[in-house]
């Protein structure tokens, strides 16, 4: 059973392969984009089923990152966001533009590998 293509966006490979190392499995095509050019392609191309994104600076400046992820109405990607912020506010206006769930460093890997796999079973 394939449970379909999940993207991971980080600038640092080694946060993206750790991520990738720790969710993956033989029915899961894990890809990784290290721009958001590519993010962006990737989601709109390959139609995701999550989306991890290791930065929250992204959703900051304004490019409205969430509707270019879900351009399609039938296309809506899971999206969560890890990263080191941990203000109210920065939390708040992520969950507000989109984002689905907010996870900040450090953080257990064995939490995201079973937060991948409750929504592999939905």
């Amino acid at each position: 059973m394939n449970r379909g293509t999940i993207l991971i966006y980080s600038q640092q490979r080694l946060l993206a392969t750790l991520l990738a190392a720790t969710i993956r499995d033989d029915n899961r095509h894990i890809i990784y984009c290290s721009s958001l050019q590519q993010l962006i392609a990737k989601s709109n191309s390959l139609r995701p089923t999550l989306i991890y994104i290791i930065d929250s600076a992204p959703f900051m400046n304004g490019a409205n990152l969430m509707e270019m992820l879900r351009r399609s109405s039938l296309h809506r990607p899971t999206i969560y966001v890890i990263t080191w912020q941990q203000s109210e506010h920065t939390v708040l206006s992520l969950l507000e533009c989109g984002v689905d769930q907010y996870f900040t460093f450090p953080i257990s890997m064995l939490r995201l590998r079973l937060k991948t796999l409750a929504h592999d079973s939905q």
